[in-house]
């Protein structure tokens, strides 16, 4: 659908694909393997990516494309006529792709302003789409949405034993904890972020009384209407106490920011977050840190 000629779509010079789905069946990751594809990068003069989650600000959109047409190149006009000018520098006579992930916006109006600025590129250009509303779809989408489906069972247990088991063998020597285990997957939904979560959470659990909780937290870990965030809060729940806040400290950078390890966690030693009295065994405390920061990583 991407590296396809546009001449079959009629009048619409860019092709918008809305890939749509709950949240946590890989939306993103479908759309990252995409626009990383040889194909891709070989057909497209310039490839974009723009994090949209739920501000549709036209204007901090298009300077945002701008930044990324132009190898993050600081954008720094802040008023709507120059900033399409410089857009139409950027993006005149070239056949782009455009991925505009996690959107949220159901405003026309605003979709209409921004694809209106987004017509000088050349005839054939793509928009990726990601959402997990049919309706962003219907208003932006020139095209039928991909609709991501959930995994097979099968396919679950497989992403599952291989975030719960270190390896083969102590699955193996487990057969108890293979049993239980496909019990909590077959709760799943087959949402594979849900599945990740748990079998990071059950990784570093060995017994089966610890196995049997999460099994029966609820009859089904998935439940109509509630998304996932109570197998994730599951997972939140099972952290220590000073890696609840660890974690809780993230929320303080913006959605899809980019945060640099190092300084993530000298601010969570700066706020005590890192208890010195568990730098033992010659421990530095920034080793200790380093370790709950790869802990969070794993789960």
């Amino acid at each position: 659908m991407v590296i396809s000629s546009g001449d079959k779509a009629d009048d619409v010079s860019i092709i918008v694909i809305p890939i749509v789905g709950m949240g946590g069946l890989g939306k993103t990751t479908v759309a990252q393997l995409v626009y990383n594809d040889d194909r891709v990068k070989g057909y497209f003069n310039l490839r974009m990516w723009i994090c949209v989650s739920d501000d549709f600000d036209v204007k901090k959109l298009v300077r945002s494309i701008i930044e990324s047409a132009t190898a993050g190149a600081k954008c720094d006009i802040s008023d709507m006529d120059p900033l399409h000018h410089r857009l139409q520098e950027v993006l005149r006579g070239k056949l782009f792709l455009l991925v505009l992930d996690d959107v949220w916006n159901e405003d026309h109006e605003k979709w209409d302003r921004l694809r209106k600025y987004l017509m000088c590129g050349a005839r054939g250009s793509k928009i990726i789409v990601t959402s997990r509303s049919y309706g962003v779809a219907e208003i932006m989408g020139t095209v039928e949405p991909y609709s991501l489906g959930v995994l097979s069972e099968e396919d679950c247990w497989s992403l599952f034993r291989e975030r719960a088991f270190r390896d083969r063998g102590e699955e193996e020597a487990n057969p108890n904890l293979v049993a239980i285990g496909k019990e909590i997957v077959s709760k799943c939904g087959g949402v594979p972020l849900v599945v990740k979560a748990l079998g990071g959470l059950l990784r570093s659990k060995k017994e089966e009384k610890e196995w049997l909780s999460v099994r029966n937290h609820r009859s089904n870990i998935i439940e109509d209407g509630s998304g996932i965030l109570p197998a994730l809060k599951l997972s939140y729940n099972s952290l220590p106490s000073p890696m609840k806040q660890c974690f809780a400290f993230c929320a303080l950078f913006p959605k899809d920011y980019n945060i640099p390890k190092n300084t993530l966690i000298q601010l969570w030693i700066a706020h005590g977050f890192i208890p010195a009295k568990l730098s033992s065994a010659g421990k530095e405390v920034e080793d200790v840190g380093n370790e709950s920061f790869n802990d969070l990583l794993r789960r």
